[in-house]
């Protein structure tokens, strides 16, 4: 297939981020769309569309939006890996989840950590729920024992080892009020340095969803850059967990989880 590639004389822009959807009602779009496009810098938004049918209507050439609609789902990976073949060169690269609204302030001041450490490959900042409490998204590398607690334990009656189990998974025992590196940076936000992006050829495309960013986490980091978690700026997480919803959720789950171990090597716990 012939690559589209959108060439721009202009020089690099600061930040592209790229969004995919599926089905999302249009005040997340909404939300998603002005809360990135709030920000001084020079920046541009890839809204790739996964729906059966098209959620938007098509932007001017010339604006700091561009929609495409994909007439098939292609996968969360797969949608961002179409933006970044063919968008314009930039110094930054956000992997960005539609259900996100950014803190004013906050692409400015990622940008200027990693402006500031070149070890840095990517960074996520603190993620809030809708009432403003803490999402703990910050994880070691899986294992089964692990993935198979979060699935069918909840923290009602939890047994006491267990519960301390899954926090040290989620790295609470590090905390969320300080700098310090993830091994497992959450595919809602993850903004990363372009060169080291393409680097790495973007996400694998073998995952359809779920544990892409583990695998991508680990690609930064097999290559020498830090992932690293900046608890100074946040964004609001409109998060759902569709894997313990939705039994067919689940399945995608798991076989990304198969994959993924296959990929990287199997660990109990």
């Amino acid at each position: 297939m012939k690559v589209l590639r959108l060439v721009s004389k202009e020089p690099p822009l600061d930040c592209i981020a790229c969004v995919i959807l599926y089905k999302n009602p249009m005040w997340m779009i909404e939300n998603v769309i002005s809360s990135f496009l709030d920000t001084t810098m020079n920046v541009k938004l890839y809204i790739i569309d996964n729906s059966p049918t098209p959620l938007m209507d098509p932007y001017p050439q010339d604006s700091n939006l561009f929609y495409h609609f994909v007439g098939q789902n292609l996968g969360y990976g797969k949608g961002h890996n179409w933006c970044l073949k063919r968008c314009e060169p930039s110094k930054y690269f956000l992997v960005l989840n539609p259900d996100v609204i950014i803190s004013k302030g906050t692409i400015e001041e990622l940008s200027r950590y990693l402006d500031s450490d070149p070890t840095i490959g990517m960074v996520c900042p603190r993620v809030l729920n809708k009432d403003q409490t803490l999402q703990y998204l910050n994880k070691r590398w899986p294992n089964i024992t692990d993935l198979f607690l979060r699935r069918f334990y909840t923290a009602k009656g939890m047994f006491s080892f267990i519960k301390k189990r899954l926090d040290h998974y989620e790295m609470r025992d590090v905390g969320y009020d300080s700098i310090y590196e993830v091994p497992f940076m959450t595919g809602a936000f993850m903004f990363c340095r372009t060169d080291v992006l393409k680097k790495v050829d973007g996400f694998d495309p073998r995952f359809f969803m779920y544990f892409e960013d583990a695998d991508l986490s680990r690609k930064f980091q097999q290559q020498g850059y830090r992932t690293i978690y900046y608890p100074y700026v946040h964004i609001t997480h409109f998060w759902q967990r569709e894997s313990q919803k939705k039994l067919i959720m689940a399945l995608v789950f798991t076989i990304s989880g198969i994959k993924y171990f296959n990929k990287w090597g199997w660990k109990l716990y």
